[in-house]
């Protein structure tokens, strides 16, 4: 029987600033049911008003077995249990969303987020890493435009870049991003002495606007790798670029491993944040049309990757991540995400890795769907053995923007690894 939080103890949400400005306007009962117990959460229109124990109606249930609620209600180590941190996250482990979606669930789920972790964190209180507004005194990248072409068109691509270091080094975003993803990375005074740091915005992302010959108003943003795989390879052309390195996260990391099949020659080494070999089932049988339909809230889309954050990043660096999302167009995300989910496939090009250049897959421990042992990280590492494989403790989805310091000091000795392969080769 899993025991929630009393109703005394769950009446703080009550007070709860965060949540009562994401609910502002909602009226309507959340619930949230074990197979045994339910507590319900009444808005009327300025947050929480009463907590009260499960009765009549609710707009939206949030509900798992008391199994579930039993390990995502405890810590191991002093943090929680991967899968279980977050509502994003939940319903990969057996949580489920039900009710009105189109009045509550996807205009206010920014709420609906932040109400799951405050049950979570009144019932075992997680102490997350400090902020820290890092490296102010190198925090010097200098922001340009050049000309790429690739796909038969041209588009005039935004970058910024810092750093002195021999070794040019293009960053890439996640699904629907931008580069403002590693505006750490880049002010850090290390990595500018060894490289020359280089994040960009693809067209239609951030300050890189789509090719003025694409009536792009008429249609979906449906790319697909080879699309994709142009425009890095363009601009590592158009800067002229002598064996970057390339690092990218989710779609990104997708591209990384796509990138070291088709076009190994033209890098230096590949890292791949969060990487999946395939497109798991379950992710098969998702639309991505949810993230661009007009009737469907764009909250829906960016409040989760609140979720899909690490519960120990900072609280500032897990919304500075939902603010980029929030602040990109429309229906980008969407057609990233349908590259990301089911248009990369290993199964179909991972032979062609071999490892005459070092590749790198680092997946954050909270990344809890890339650890599919069939079709995420971990059958990369099983069907690729020239990859060095590694799991980033602590770390999430985001893990360059959401705990830099903490990615930082992770990934530096991997980078010395990575500099003495190429220096032997």
């Amino acid at each position: 029987m899993a025991q929630f939080p009393t109703i005394e103890q769950l009446s703080k949400a009550k007070t709860d600033s965060e949540l009562s400005h994401e609910s502002r306007g909602l009226v309507a009962v959340v619930r949230f049911s074990s197979s045994s117990s339910g507590v319900d959460f009444v808005f009327q229109g300025t947050g929480v008003a009463e907590v009260r124990a499960a009765t009549g109606d609710a707009a939206v249930t949030i509900s798992a077995s008391d199994a579930f609620w039993n390990t995502a209600l405890k810590l191991e180590d002093g943090a929680p249990i991967p899968g279980y941190e977050s509502l994003t996250m939940a319903q990969t482990s057996g949580l489920s969303v039900s009710g009105d979606f189109l009045g509550v669930i996807a205009p206010y789920q920014l709420a609906l987020q932040r109400l799951f972790i405050l049950f979570l964190d009144i019932a075992r209180p997680v102490k997350r890493h400090p902020f820290v507004e890092t490296f102010r005194d190198t925090d010097t990248a200098v922001g340009r435009y050049v000309w790429v072409k690739a796909n038969g068109t041209e588009a005039r691509i935004y970058y910024e870049e810092a750093g002195t270091g021999p070794i040019p080094f293009l960053l890439q975003a996640t699904a629907g991003a931008d580069s403002r993803q590693y505006r750490y990375f880049l002010a850090d005074p290390v990595l500018q002495k060894r490289f020359r740091l280089i994040a960009y915005d693809l067209p239609y992302h951030g300050k890189s606007m789509p090719p003025s010959d694409d009536r792009w108003w008429e249609k979906k943003y449906l790319p697909d790798v080879d699309y994709l795989m142009s425009w890095v390879v363009g601009l590592a052309d158009a800067l002229s670029l002598d064996q970057p390195w390339f690092m990218g996260c989710s779609v990104g990391g997708q591209l990384a491993l796509d990138l070291a099949a088709e076009h190994k020659d033209r890098f230096g080494a590949f890292f791949s944040l969060n990487g999946w070999y395939d497109c798991p089932p379950t992710f098969k049988s998702l639309s991505n049309d949810i993230f661009r339909t007009p009737s469907i809230s764009p909250h829906l889309f960016s409040a989760n990757m609140i979720g899909a954050c690490s519960p120990l990043a900072p609280e500032f660096n897990v919304h500075e991540v939902q603010w980029i999302y929030a602040s990109n167009y429309p229906g980008i995300y969407a057609g990233d995400n349908d590259y990301f989910a089911s248009g990369h496939d290993m199964k179909r090009n991972g032979h062609k890795i071999d490892g005459k250049k070092p590749v790198y897959l680092l997946t954050g421990q909270y990344d809890h769907t890339t650890h599919d042992k069939e079709h995420g990280a971990p059958a990369v590492a099983k069907n690729i053995p020239s990859i060095k494989f590694r799991v980033l403790k602590g770390l999430s989805h985001f893990t360059m923007s959401d705990d830099p310091i903490a990615f930082r000091n992770t990934l530096l000795p991997i980078l010395d690894e990575a500099l003495a392969e190429t220096k032997s080769v």
